[in-house]
């Protein structure tokens, strides 16, 4: 498949400085986010290239004039007055990207860019996934060093129609080297655990160099203990075939648009049917998909989660010294030995955080373990950071995570 740009307008606080290239240039050339390896103007473009930790991409950066489409998703929160003043922007700085092969790592050297060119950043329009990003954000991510989640260089979108058809579907996979994923006849009922899914394997996806083949079996999850959900991707063009013409998402709906680099995201309920290559919808599995799935996390994810609870733990301190907030944390808890394989020993189980001192956390296990015998449910022990994977700040007002958790001094 042909890989598009990564294509975003970053808006910035103040835009008088937005067609001054020396500058910029300046800027680039004083940074030490990356390596500025080759920079040149041509008109009132700057054409660079870049290296940060080995990835090496090719940005083109001009200024722009843009407007706030009406389906773009907002990302995150944006206090009243960053919203008065996107509102009123009317200029922004182009940034255009090619991903290197590494998708995660290319996104995350582009925020840096972003925040190198802006250090005023207001919000960034990402076009390639169709969401709107605070520069809050942004800046927090540029300056860290851990990636981003996967779950940003895409969003999964749901249309639904009157007759209470909803049709899931990507956006942005595409700039990552994959085809963009959908879900076709889902339903208000069943649309949020098909999200689910369609998350699950979009993140799984970005691990990969290369696409799973169309009909290619794809372990996903577990519904029960017992149940493995295995996916397969197929073409649109085949995928239609398997519902009405006039449907949502149907092959009517595909003159204009989603009718390429684009696959459905079907099942394979037994090891026969993977065999025979008779793959079903994902609604075989709407009763299962509303318990308790155990979708797998990669070891790489889990080590991203864990560095990034840990660079932010500052913010769970200091949450935690105002009796209004309620704190959890995901333990990685040694397994079973019966249960233990050679790429994953622990489960990650959320606890409620009860007290916090020495550097030391005394939690509440809130479920019952899977896969470790000997506690329950209610179950008090003593944790370090070290043993953290994860965790979650409830305020008054939002839930908050490492991720987005500038929104506590807000």
């Amino acid at each position: 498949m042909l890989k598009p740009d990564s294509y975003m307008v970053a808006v910035p606080a103040n835009s008088e400085n937005l067609s001054d290239p020396e500058l910029l240039l300046n800027r680039l050339k004083n940074t030490g986010a990356f390596q500025l390896i080759s920079a040149r103007l041509e008109e009132e473009t700057l054409l660079l290239e870049l290296s940060d930790k080995g990835e090496t991409c090719h940005a083109r950066i001009y200024p722009t004039d843009f407007s706030i489409p009406q389906l773009y998703r907002c990302q995150h929160f944006f206090p009243d007055v960053d919203v008065e003043a996107l509102q009123g922007a009317e200029a922004g700085l182009a940034v255009e990207m090619a991903f290197g092969p590494d998708p995660l790592a290319s996104y995350h050297l582009q925020l840096k860019l972003i925040y190198t060119l802006l250090p005023d950043v207001l919000a960034v329009l990402d076009d390639s996934s169709e969401k709107i990003l605070s520069g809050r954000w942004v800046i927090l991510a540029a300056q860290s060093a851990v990636r981003p989640a996967p779950r940003y260089l895409y969003t999964a979108q749901a249309v639904s129609g009157e007759d209470g058809c909803v049709w899931l579907h990507t956006h942005g996979l595409n700039r990552c080297g994959h085809p963009e994923l959908e879900v076709l006849g889902s339903a208000k009922e069943t649309c949020q655990d098909h999200y689910s899914v369609l998350e699950t394997l979009a993140n799984r996806l970005l691990e990969l160099e290369k696409t799973p083949d169309c009909g290619e079996p794809f372990f996903l999850a577990y519904l029960d203990q017992n149940t493995p959900l295995v996916v397969t991707l197929i073409d649109w063009e085949e995928a239609v075939d398997c519902y009405p013409p006039d449907m949502l998402g149907g092959r009517n709906d595909r003159k204009e648009s989603h009718n390429q680099d684009t696959c459905g995201v079907f099942v394979y309920p037994s090891q026969k049917s993977v065999e025979e290559g008779r793959y079903s919808s994902l609604a075989i599995y709407d009763d299962m998909l509303k318990g308790n799935p155990i979708y797998m996390i990669s070891t790489p994810e889990t080590n991203r989660m864990r560095a990034l609870a840990a660079e932010r733990l500052e913010y769970l301190m200091e949450a935690f010294q105002d009796s209004r907030n309620h704190l959890l944390a995901k333990i990685g808890l040694r397994m079973d030995e019966e249960y233990c394989t050679e790429n994953n020993e622990r489960e990650h189980i959320w606890f409620e955080i009860t007290d916090i001192k020495d550097g030391r956390f005394t939690a509440k296990l809130t479920q019952e373990p899977y896969y470790v015998t000997g506690i329950h449910e209610g179950y008090v022990g003593d944790y370090g950071a070290e043993d953290l994977t994860d965790w979650l700040i409830f305020t008054p007002e939002r839930r908050l995570t490492p991720d987005d958790v500038y929104l506590l001094r807000l």
